[in-house]
């Protein structure tokens, strides 16, 4: 049976073969024709075409035939008649008018290394794994790195301390990136996935679904045997980065692109073939737009977020930007040159994103560089220009950060506020200025005034300086100033202050008010009050109020009680108790200020003085024990029990009940007890009560002495316990 078997199935295997070279005989070619994915190299195939032969010279005069022949690559490749198109729209006359340089930068914006399929072109293998429709960027990283570079130029510096007015060699810093736009990155985006946001981006160019900067892909994925071929309707001209864009347009842009040069600054690139000394542009404070790479630089060649992001600029021609500072910073600054830093930063930095702004996303919610809410409608967008790191908007009005119309708007464009814009600026509270969830009042001082007082701005240093108490000026401390600036922030809106009152100010500093005048404690001391002058209402988050004369609020506790010759018995008592240090040397101002050594323990306090009278009768009491310094205890006791912590107590009629003094009771697993007082407070008549009972009355005369920290009031009885 095995035998038979074997026998049948040769006859059926020769019958088969038989058959299958006689039926195909019959249109072998066809059976045996090359498919289509299989084909010959990529030139052989634009060989074929015949209509590409402009792309083939350029390839040559690029001296990438070679290349091309013996690696992988993919080509975007445009046709005799687009490069026709694009020879004639620059007056060139073909290949023959490029230089070789200029053939390798044109041609290498049509040709990526190693070769692409569409999805592979699309979505890219970052973070060690290929970011799929699924992946966590998808097809975010859309930029694609070419070998295309911008040519060496010189420029000279305008404006740079050092190199101004000296040529310089600028040099790019980076190849170009060319962003490849497809309905998978416009879904990704959460854009328009019609090709609105495209066209409106590309205002000469088609939307195809796949276009490769400003050309369609009119024939994807076209594979040969050494890579892959899309046919593009366009040619990719040289692309300039921002940097180049603006300077290369300065008959439109000038005065946006002159502002920008005062932060422009140039860093050593080494030395060229030519022995030249190469330097890279740069910017400072504003974002860098000269950046290649785009908002998201990386030295990292692994790190892919260079292809993710782009610039975008809404650059105002100069007749907008003009007509803007005319009715801003003109209105009292004769020349762009007196203007403050800040003012100009804010003005430039706010016309530049981080992102690539989409036209269907902006025109429902945009965030600016400040982080500030705003739409921008497709009317005020008069042109688009999409460079190589970035998109340039052609505005027809200058975006304003929130800064410029909330309440500390009108110090960016008054030279007679400059001094105290710096400082709001340096103590790095613009920000909640500028906060239209959070109503606030600031009071400005003018620059004569600050000046008086001894605080001025140094523009060679740009730094705030106070002048000591030996006639020297100094740079004021970080939290010194601060502090100065917070004693100038009212969190609320204040509309009157023509009545009588205590505020606080944001630095926990209180201010007495009465017929528009305001006084902290070293305007007590000096005499000096600060006259609200005027009152500007601003209807996105507050008030601004002009002073004449600033709060000044540096007047210590412990100087209150030293320098009232009527508190210098309780004063030698503190002292005594190595609770106050009359030599203390403030570690910020370096001024010698008696302190109280428990302040720093809380934030508010409220200090009960007995006078001199009450002191003396205390000890003829007994009820001051003698000083013991091996059990010192007992006597710090009754001097702690006059102040209460953690409360400001002004006699007002605003707090009564009862207040844990800074004597401590008790230490509990559950914390500490403080001994407590009663109070009793209606305007002008505050009565404490002390554990033995005992009623003190405050007077008023002797009452709100306005300190730092708090304030202090005398009594004429020592308060027990």
């Amino acid at each position: 049976m095995k035998t038979v078997k074997k026998s049948c199935t040769r006859a059926t295997l020769v019958f088969f073969l038989l058959f299958f070279f006689t039926t195909n005989c019959i249109n072998n070619k066809e059976r045996f024709e090359d498919p289509p994915w299989l084909g010959g190299s990529s030139i052989e195939t634009l060989e074929g075409e015949g209509n590409y032969t402009i792309y083939l010279d350029l390839m040559k005069k690029a001296g990438y035939t070679e290349p091309i022949t013996k690696q992988l690559f993919t080509l975007f490749v445009p046709n005799d008649d687009a490069f026709n198109a694009y020879f004639s729209e620059r007056g060139i006359g073909g290949v023959d008018d490029l230089s070789e340089d200029e053939a390798v930068q044109l041609f290498t914006l049509h040709v990526l290394r190693n070769p692409r399929s569409s999805f592979q072109l699309i979505y890219e293998f970052a973070w060690n794994e290929l970011q799929g429709p699924d992946g966590e960027y998808a097809s975010l990283f859309f930029r694609k790195e070419t070998k295309s570079e911008t040519f060496p130029y010189i420029e000279v510096p305008r404006y740079h301390p050092v190199y101004g007015g000296k040529e310089r060699w600028i040099t790019p810093s980076y190849n170009k990136l060319v962003p490849l736009f497809s309905i998978d990155y416009f879904e990704d985006v959460f854009g328009a996935l019609d090709g609105s946001d495209y066209t409106f981006m590309y205002r000469e160019s088609e939307w195809g679904g796949l276009n490769w900067h400003n050309a369609m892909v009119t024939d994807a994925e076209v594979r040969t045997s050494n890579g892959f071929i899309y046919y593009i309707d366009k040619v990719v001209p040289p692309i300039p980065n921002l940097e180049e864009y603006l300077l290369q347009n300065q008959d439109k842009y000038g005065l946006y692109y002159d502002l920008a040069q005062r932060f422009a600054n140039y860093e050593s690139a080494g030395v060229d073939e030519f022995k030249r000394q190469m330097w890279y542009k740069t910017y400072d404070l504003i974002s860098n737009f000269a950046e290649e790479q785009g908002p998201s630089p990386s030295d990292d060649a692994n790190n892919p977020t260079r292809m993710k992001d782009l610039f975008t600029m809404f650059v105002p021609p100069d007749d907008v930007l003009q007509d803007y500072l005319d009715k801003t910073v003109f209105q009292t600054y004769t020349s762009i040159d007196s203007v403050p830093e800040i003012t100009l930063y804010y003005i430039l930095q706010t016309q530049i994103s981080h992102s690539l702004a989409l036209i269907s996303k902006a025109s429902k919610r945009y965030f600016n560089s400040f982080g500030d809410a705003m739409t921008i409608q497709p009317e005020q967008i008069s042109d688009a220009y999409m460079c190589s790191n970035g998109l340039v908007y052609e505005m027809k009005e200058v975006l304003e950060p929130n800064v410029f119309s909330c309440v500390p708007g009108k110090l960016f464009f008054d030279k007679n506020y400059s001094t105290f814009l710096h400082a709001v600026n340096k103590s790095n509270l613009i920000g909640e200025l500028a906060n239209i969830d959070n109503p606030v009042t600031l009071f400005a001082p003018s620059n004569d005034e600050l000046e008086e007082y001894g605080i001025r701005y140094n523009k060679t240093g740009d730094n705030i300086k106070k002048r000591g108490t030996d006639g020297i000026w100094l740079n004021i401390q970080e939290e010194e100033l601060i502090m100065f600036v917070q004693d100038h922030i009212y969190y609320g809106v204040i509309f009157d202050l023509s009545d009588e009152g205590f505020i606080e100010m944001s630095s926990k500093n209180f201010v007495h008010f009465n017929n528009n005048t305001l006084a902290a404690g070293e305007n007590v001391q000096l005499g000096v009050d600060a006259l609200a002058s005027k009152f500007e209402p601003n209807d996105r988050n507050g008030m601004l109020v002009f002073i004449e004369n600033p709060i000044m609020s540096k007047w210590e506790m412990g100087q209150q009680i030293m320098s009232d010759p009527d508190m210098s018995e309780f004063a030698n008592l503190l002292i005594q108790a190595e609770m106050l240090d009359p030599n203390y040397v403030d570690q910020l101002s370096k001024d010698t200020i008696p302190n109280l050594s428990f302040l720093n323990e809380a934030d508010y306090w409220t200090a009960f003085i007995p006078d001199n009278d009450a002191v003396a009768d205390a000890m003829a009491d007994g009820y001051i024990p003698e000083y013991d310094p091996e059990n010192a205890q007992p006597f710090k006791e009754v001097l702690q029990y006059h102040f209460i912590r953690k409360s400001t107590i002004f006699d007002d009629g605003k707090l009564s009940g009862t207040f844990p003094t800074n004597r401590v009771e008790e230490v509990t697993a559950l914390g500490t007890i403080y001994s407590e007082v009663e109070i009793s407070n209606s305007t002008h008549n505050l009565v404490i009560t002390d554990l033995s009972g005992q009623s003190v009355p405050v007077g008023h005369a002797n009452a709100n002495a306005i300190v730092q920290k708090g304030v202090v009031h005398k009594i004429p009885s020592f308060l027990k316990f």
